[in-house]
C-alpha cells in the first residue's frame, strides 16, 4: 500500500488509529493523509439554521480549530520517510470519507472504530461502519484501548467460545 487516508475526528480512537498507521510496516511508500470531516448537521444542530452569517461564522470557526489539531498532528508524527498531509472537508463524515479517498485514489482507509458522538452512532449508524460496508477499497478499524482490554475480559469470562 502507498497512501493511507486516516480520517481525524478530534478524539482518543481517532488519534491511536493515526499512531497505528504511522507504525504500521504494511506501508510502501509511506504516505498518509489525515481528514477532518465537518458535519454540517452540527452546525445546523447549534440552532443557527437559516442564519447565513453566523453558519459561515461557525464553519470558518470549526476549520481554524481542526486546521490547528491537523498540524498539530502532523507536527507529532512526522517522521523520515512518511509523507504527512492533511484535508478538511465539509460533507457527512461516512460520505466525506468515501469522496476523499476516491478523490485521492488512496490504497486503504485506517479509521477509529468509535468516534465522537456515541448518542449520534447509536441512533444514526456508526461512521465507521458505513465506511466499512461502502468504501472502494480496505478499511482497517481501530478499537480504543480501554474497549479492546473490556472484550477480552468479556471473552475470557466466556471460556473463550
Amino acid at each position: 500500500m502507498r497512501k493511507i487516508l486516516v480520517p481525524i475526528d478530534m478524539s482518543e480512537t481517532s488519534e491511536e488509529a493515526l499512531a497505528f498507521a504511522v507504525s504500521c510496516p504494511c506501508l510502501e511508500n509511506r504516505e498518509l493523509l489525515l481528514l477532518h470531516v465537518i458535519d454540517p448537521l452540527d452546525i445546523s444542530s447549534l440552532g443557527v439554521l437559516g442564519m447565513a452569517d453566523r453558519e459561515d461564522d461557525m464553519r470558518r470557526e470549526l476549520k481554524k480549530e481542526a486546521r490547528a489539531h491537523l498540524d498539530d498532528l502532523v507536527q507529532r508524527y512526522r517522521r523520515d520517510g512518511l509523507e504527512l498531509s492533511s484535508r478538511i472537508v465539509v460533507d457527512r463524515p461516512w460520505r466525506g470519507i468515501i469522496s476523499t479517498a476516491i478523490e485521492e485514489n488512496v490504497d486503504a482507509i485506517v479509521m477509529g472504530s468509535h468516534g465522537r458522538g456515541l448518542v449520534a452512532e447509536q441512533l444514526l449508524g456508526s461512521v465507521a461502519e458505513r465506511v466499512v460496508r461502502k468504501a472502494p477499497v480496505p478499511v482497517t478499524t481501530i478499537r480504543p484501548e480501554h474497549m479492546r482490554e473490556d472484550l477480552i475480559r468479556h471473552w475470557h469470562h466466556l471460556g473463550g467460545n
